[in-house]
């Protein structure tokens, strides 16, 4: 594994986040489920992917010793010293959403922070990857409001939906979590 590896992975991200922009011309709260949810869900197994990719080259580059079918970003962050420069930056990119009861915590107060996004992100992929569920709150009726937005926490929809819409957010998770890999990647 190297960083190309990385970065092909934010691409595919990034590709099916395009795919997603222009399904069925740009309506995506009317594009069909089945051509909506593919897309989705391959848009968060690469982005994620991307980290979990990441976890690997950093075992290589850091000389962590891990075998490459043990490798996680948990054990990576656990083999990491402290004053590794990467260490910060990996932990947000992969948050920590069950507790060790393997419980789901609760939402970071506030969900559009950077800690918040990180958090949703892996909890979408989990939710829409494993679970085969729809990230989508659509709203009918209420203009004042995205007419398409993800679910503020998909484990909770009583939650409702996120106050901006979805391909706003997505791109947003997008940058965040390329932004921080980027960051990681000069550090080597």
């Amino acid at each position: 594994m190297n960083v190309n590896a990385v970065n092909d992975s934010l691409l595919f991200a990034k590709q099916r986040l395009d795919e997603l922009k222009r399904l069925n011309c740009g309506d995506l709260a009317g594009a069909k489920h089945e051509n909506r949810q593919p897309l989705i869900q391959e848009f968060f197994f690469h982005l994620v992917g991307a980290v979990i990719i990441l976890a690997q080259v950093i075992n290589t580059k850091r000389s962590l010793g891990l075998c490459p079918a043990q490798v996680s970003v948990r054990e990576v962050l656990r083999k990491l010293s402290n004053s590794d420069p990467i260490k910060p930056l990996l932990s947000q990119l992969y948050p920590t959403t069950l507790s060790k009861e393997h419980k789901w915590l609760a939402l970071p107060p506030d969900p559009y922070s950077d800690e918040g996004s990180h958090f949703r992100i892996v909890v979408f992929r989990h939710w829409v990857n494993h679970c085969g569920e729809n990230p989508f709150f659509i709203r009918r009726g209420d203009e004042t409001q995205p007419h398409i937005s993800l679910f503020l926490d998909p484990r909770d929809r009583n939650l409702g939906g996120s106050k901006f819409p979805a391909i706003d957010e997505l791109e947003a998770f997008w940058n965040l979590v390329n932004d921080k890999c980027q960051r990681i990647i000069r550090n080597f």
